[in-house]
């Protein structure tokens, strides 16, 4: 293809945490054959759901599917930015076969781009089931894997994954959560509250109280998918593991859940005040966009609705798709929504203050991050990097590397390179340094910190880190360009046969890859069994090496890293433990050679902000 000019600045600049899309968790539902129903018949609280095996081939007893199966009732109407109700009852047998829609969200590339189009319904609060096909199922008491997707809570669904390789080498039941997005799930404003009258309608938590309903139905209704109540994993990547550290921490968690995994998590709980404030400049985005008004116009139009009582009316009658593109067209972006720490739903300090006041949770805890957690966004800030601070030399921005991953043709019709887009050294070394620095940023915070933080309340806390992807494991230039990126982990504990943005799964790498790959569900299938990543008793020669729990005793054992070269699995304890005020010196000492500019540009990548 050609080389051609994408203007994402003002999609993506703000978009920081986001999940990976269907390529990553495996092969489209149905492949190799058509579904059937039989023995797919279940009965739960609500009424009869029937589903279909789907058998890739006749060797295949394949896998029990149920799609689009509620856990609430649909949020429309008077029931827009309330806590969710349970689902309606039913007379018959209730079709689960078709995926629901997903949430309302702005349609996103596989690349994380961001488009002008709006789609979904706010008719979206569904679950997906998958589990082992076996006859007797029905008798059998599987552990429970839930999955909360991420996507910065403004994007994302359940058709974005595939469970059925994980339902079957882990032999456990699959549940995959839809949920409310963007500011039809987190909205916090005294136009929309009760008063007092419903406190979890007031939290503005509306999608963190979708993942506590959808948590009840699989308590109430689970069993009759063959699943075990009592042994419930929650689990999540990128916004989707800052959702699991929000139930770790929320008093509605309690015997919801009996283990968490917390994949790449990085975002932050938010005041009530800041939360208003979002809120209130989302009105005036609406208003903007809906009357053409200006700021200035927009501001009071608001205010006079307040203090009015026309506010909350007004609201409800705007479709949920035209407040996102308000905020996309007016705002110029659409960011993260974190949880809002009303004191009722999630405690007032957010995570820290509750574990270190032992006022959470406690279950067996997973954490773990990549080591090039921000390389897939870098090219995401190219434009504003170029604009800001010139980097890096000559004509092209770190955007142009994903045309050279496109295998793009410059104007001679030669193909588009790293070099070409990075033409010195230093142009290679600082997107490296960012890169690297960026990620040790993201584990300090949101891993390590949080680990060593949980080491002194609990023993059972498990800390890891990812590294399949880079040289030695992944393809050139992918190796370079994107390594072992966010979201890149999760094929290796779904089972998924691509990797990230479709690149890094190359015949050279297989043997590796999947021997890594089997490991990490090995790891992962006992953990959501017993709460221990460890297998009891293999023997020494059968073994995976040990996961040690982490320690905050120096020297003394902390994280697993995942790695592969281009044959065998390399997997070792580390006790390395990455803290932000190392991180900030490591940084600096690496970029001490570099103009202000180029510092500059690099230190942006630290975007995160820590407690």
């Amino acid at each position: 293809m050609k080389l051609t000019t994408r203007n994402v600045l003002r999609s993506c600049a703000a978009s920081l945490l986001i999940a990976a899309v269907s390529a990553l968790a495996g092969p489209p539902p149905h492949a190799g054959s058509a579904p059937n129903n039989q023995n797919t018949v279940v009965k739960t609280a609500y009424g009869q759901l029937r589903g279909y095996v789907d058998r890739p081939d006749k060797h295949s007893a394949g896998t029990l599917v149920w799609k689009g199966v509620p856990y609430a009732s649909p949020p429309l109407g008077e029931l827009r930015w309330r806590a969710p109700r349970e689902p309606e009852r039913w007379n018959g047998v209730r079709d689960a076969t078709s995926a629901a829609q997903p949430c309302t969200q702005l349609l996103t590339t596989e690349e994380w781009i961001r488009t002008g189009e709006a789609i979904g319904s706010e008719d979206c609060l569904y679950l997906d089931i998958y589990r082992p096909q076996r006859p007797a199922y029905h008798n059998e008491r599987l552990p429970v894997y839930v999955w909360i997707h991420g996507g910065s809570n403004n994007f994302g669904s359940a058709l974005d994954y595939d469970g059925r390789a994980l339902a079957n080498h882990s032999d456990v039941v699959v549940v995959m959560v839809q949920y409310r997005l963007g500011p039809m799930g987190w909205f916090f404003h005294p136009a929309l509250q009760t008063a007092g009258t419903d406190p979890l309608t007031d939290s503005g938590n509306f999608g963190t109280l979708d993942h506590v309903q959808a948590l009840r139905w699989v308590k109430q209704n689970i069993a009759a998918f063959g699943g075990d109540p009592h042994n419930v994993t929650i689990t999540g990547e990128s916004a989707g593991a800052h959702n699991v550290m929000n139930l770790v921490i929320s008093p509605l968690g309690k015997d919801l859940f009996h283990k968490a995994m917390s994949q790449s998590g990085g975002m932050t709980t938010k005041s009530p005040a800041y939360a208003r404030n979002l809120a209130d400049n989302t009105i005036e985005q609406v208003i903007r966009y809906r009357e053409g008004v200006d700021a200035d116009s927009a501001r009071a139009r608001r205010l006079a609705m307040e203090a009015d009582g026309s506010l909350d009316e007004y609201l409800h009658a705007v479709p949920a798709g035209d407040i996102f593109l308000a905020i996309l067209t007016v705002g110029g972006a659409i960011g993260t929504y974190d949880g809002i720490e009303d004191g009722v739903v999630l405690p007032a300090g957010g995570w820290m203050p509750a574990i270190r006041a032992g006022n959470y949770n406690r279950v067996p805890i997973i954490l773990g991050s990549n080591e090039y957690e921000s390389k897939p966004f870098m090219p995401l800030y190219g434009p504003a990097v170029k604009s800001l601070f010139g980097v890096p030399s000559g004509s092209y921005s770190w955007f142009n590397l994903m045309d050279v991953m496109h295998g793009a043709l410059k104007p001679d019709g030669s193909p588009l390179t790293v070099a070409d887009v990075l033409p010195t050294q230093a142009d290679r070394d600082l997107y490296e340094i960012a890169g690297y620095y960026g990620s040790r940023n993201w584990r300090a915070k949101f891993v390590d910190t949080v680990a060593r933080e949980l080491a002194q309340v609990q023993r059972d806390v498990y800390a890891y880190q990812f590294k399949w992807g880079g040289v030695g494991s992944g393809p050139q230039p992918f190796d370079f360009i994107y390594g072992a990126g966010h979201a890149a982990e999760i094929p290796f504990f779904f089972g998924g046969d691509q990797g990230l943005f479709g690149h890094p799964f190359v015949p050279e790498n297989e043997a590796g890859r999947k021997e890594l790959q089997r490991a990490m569900m090995d790891y992962l299938a006992r953990f959501v069994r017993s709460g221990d990543p460890n297998h009891p008793a293999c023997r020494p020669s059968d073994c995976l090496p040990q996961w040690r729990p982490w320690s905050n005793a120096p020297g003394a054992p902390k994280t697993i890293v995942f790695d592969a070269d281009f044959r065998r699995a390399r997997i070792a304890m580390t006790a390395e433990e990455v803290t932000i005020e190392g991180v900030s010196a490591e940084l600096e000492a690496a970029l001490s050679g570099f103009p202000l500019n180029a510092r500059a540009a690099a230190q942006l990548m630290q975007f995160h902000t820590p407690w």
